[in-house]
This record gives structure tokens, C-alpha cells and sequence, in this order.
């Protein structure tokens, strides 16, 4: 693609926009754009009742991985969080990176969110592992152990459940003894109960 042509309409364009910066028809404005969205250059907004918006980069827009947020909200339909960044990924990303990776957000919304997960947990090795990297597997034991009093989950290995844990870790700054015999056997502040766990379950 002519790097020249791109500069022209690099940015947020319409049919008609992109039509008059390079001076063509309008048909040949939309060939244009077509060929820009096969060499990946084009990515489309909006259709039907609302304006089309075409983003034209100087740099091919490879598709975008689903994220934290978007795995978060494909198993919690009735529980939607609105992203406060734009949480990207490149390469394996998996349910069990996602609930270490809201745990180390440590929003009150995320962590809640990933209740509903442990039954789509398919390597708890690689959980394991991922939480351990992060000191984080005391709050995926404890948060494992919530979800499981409501909600159907995945089986944890009995190797896993080994509690002897002598620091007591938070998720957030709130410090409460919820599900006490869990926040004992984790050493974990749970800061929620189940009235705070709403349409999760």
C-alpha cells in the first residue's frame, strides 16, 4: 500500500472524507477502503442507522485477542464490567491468566467476577504456577472455595489445597473475615459476603 495514500487519510474517516482527501468517487473510495481492510491497513465502526467510520493506520491492525474484560463478562452475562483500560493480549491467554490477572487488579467488580470462571478452569497447573508468580495462590484458593458454595466449578486437584500459609494477604484494602472458615484455612481477608455477590450467582 502507497504510504502516501494512507498519510492522506491516517485517522477516523467516512466514505465521503476519505473521497475528498484523495480526490476520487465515492465508488472508488469504497474499492479503496475494501482493499484496505483485506491488507488490514482499515478497520470499520457504526453501520446500519449510524455513520460507518473507517480507522485508517499507517500500520496493518492485526485482530484484536480477547482480554480480561472480555473473558470476565463472557461468563458473567448478568454481571458487566465497563473497562477502565484497554486490556490487551498477544499470544496464549487463558481463563487461568485471567483470574490471576483481576486478583492483581485488586477492583473490588473484577475480583467478584471471577467467581464464575472456576468452572472453566482446564489447567490447574498453569493456574498454579501463574499464581504462585504472582503470591497470589492463597486468594485463588480462598476465591475458589467462595465460588464452589454457590456456584457449580471445575474440581481442584487435592494436590493444590494445601493451606500451610502464615502471612494473612488481602484483596483489596478493605480487611474483613467473610466466610470465616475459608478466610482461616486461606489466610485471606475475604472483603465480601454473599449479599455482595448479586447477580454473580
Amino acid at each position: 500500500m502507497d504510504i502516501d495514500t494512507l498519510r492522506k487519510i491516517e485517522g477516523l474517516q467516512t466514505l465521503e472524507t476519505i473521497a475528498r482527501a484523495l480526490n476520487i468517487k465515492p465508488q472508488s473510495a469504497l474499492n479503496l477502503i475494501s482493499k484496505l481492510k483485506k491488507q488490514q491497513y482499515a478497520t470499520v465502526k457504526g453501520g446500519g442507522r449510524r455513520i460507518r467510520l473507517y480507522k485508517i493506520t499507517l500500520y496493518k491492525q492485526l485482530p484484536r485477542e480477547e482480554g480480561m474484560f472480555d473473558i470476565l463478562n463472557k461468563y458473567n452475562p448478568n454481571f458487566k464490567l465497563n473497562p477502565w483500560y484497554d486490556h490487551q493480549v498477544h499470544g496464549k491467554y487463558t481463563v487461568e491468566d485471567v483470574i490471576v490477572d483481576a486478583i492483581k487488579t485488586e477492583n473490588f467488580r473484577a475480583i467478584l467476577a471471577t467467581l464464575r470462571l472456576f468452572n472453566h478452569v482446564t489447567d490447574w497447573k498453569r493456574l498454579y504456577k501463574l499464581a504462585k508468580e504472582k503470591d497470589c495462590w492463597q486468594k485463588v484458593g480462598a476465591l475458589y472455595d467462595v465460588a464452589r458454595m454457590f456456584i457449580k466449578v471445575r474440581k481442584m486437584p487435592e494436590k493444590y489445597k494445601h493451606n500451610k500459609f502464615k502471612e494473612w494477604k488481602f484483596y483489596t484494602i478493605l480487611r474483613k473475615k467473610n466466610f470465616p472458615e475459608i478466610s482461616e484455612k486461606w489466610h485471606v481477608f475475604i472483603p465480601f459476603n454473599r449479599n455482595d455477590l448479586g447477580d454473580i450467582i
